[in-house]
């Protein structure tokens, strides 16, 4: 519970003072530790499960593979990932095969994530093309971000974010024939670019934001304020990047992963 709610020092505590530690104990630390941001936290945690002899199970890779890919550590995720059939004889599931396309993706090892993807025994999901299409647009590799973003619509058909990713990366190189086709494409699919969302709950009260939203209340206030930090941002001669899809991007893969998290939680407790 302290892990999952980011209390990292308190969940910390209550794992060293257990006078007794089994699987669903170790698995609860290492996918918190992984799901906070703390790889090499997790990982030493790990090892320190595998000297005392526990044995780790599908939950327990995907809290490994997470922190590498936190950590930005291939080849241990390499090792890891290899190492769940012949070290631990446990079955590859979608979810980690997730994040050991991440993890190449983040590294450029753009070709590697693609043929890992590719013999997958199990027919690849949205989440696993969608971590390859992210990866694409970071390292401006076009033709496979084409590749990734045909797939993920197969899958997902009336999802915006690939072709707006693919508008956006076809503009950074200045193919405008290009992008008058994808938004063609999108016009006779009936596809409408989703629109960027955020929430905080005030006071037991979820306060929803869309962009350029001017149904809230507050809205007055909320776009005085906005105003004075698009100032102060100026001032400080911040540029922004006008991206439509680094927002995307970040919330997708900030939603999949929480996704993936949660379930593990599940089966964990």
């Amino acid at each position: 519970m302290y892990m999952k709610c980011g209390s990292i020092k308190d969940g910390s505590r209550i794992f060293k003072n257990m006078m007794e530690r089994d699987y669903v104990s170790w698995n609860a630390i290492i996918v918190g530790f992984a799901q906070n941001g703390y790889g090499e936290e997790a990982l030493e945690i790990f090892r320190k499960m595998l000297a005392c002899g526990e044995k780790p199970d599908h939950v327990t890779m995907i809290g490994v593979l997470c922190a590498c890919s936190h950590a930005s550590l291939v080849e241990e995720g390499r090792l890891y990932f290899s190492s769940m059939t012949k070290n631990h004889s446990l079955i590859l599931e979608k979810d980690h095969y997730y994040y050991m396309v991440d993890l190449l993706g983040q590294a450029g090892c753009l070709n590697e994530a693609r043929n890992l993807i590719e013999t997958m025994p199990m027919n690849p999901n949205a989440v696993v093309w969608g971590s390859l299409l992210a990866a694409c647009k970071v390292h401006g590799e076009i033709e496979m971000g084409k590749h990734a973003a045909e797939k993920l619509l197969e899958i997902e058909p009336r999802n915006s974010g690939p072709y707006v990713l693919l508008s956006n990366m076809y503009a950074e190189v200045g193919r405008w024939g290009d992008i008058v086709r994808v938004r063609k494409v999108m016009r006779q699919q009936g596809v409408i670019k989703q629109l960027g969302c955020s929430w905080i709950e005030v006071q037991k009260k979820v306060n929803v934001f869309l962009a350029k939203d001017k149904r809230h209340p507050h809205k007055n206030q909320i776009y005085s304020v906005l105003k004075m930090l698009t100032k102060q941002m100026k001032l400080a001669r911040y540029i922004s990047n006008a991206n439509d899809f680094e927002v995307y991007d970040e919330q997708r893969k900030s939603e999949l992963r929480s996704w993936i998290m949660d379930g593990c939680y599940c089966r964990v407790i």
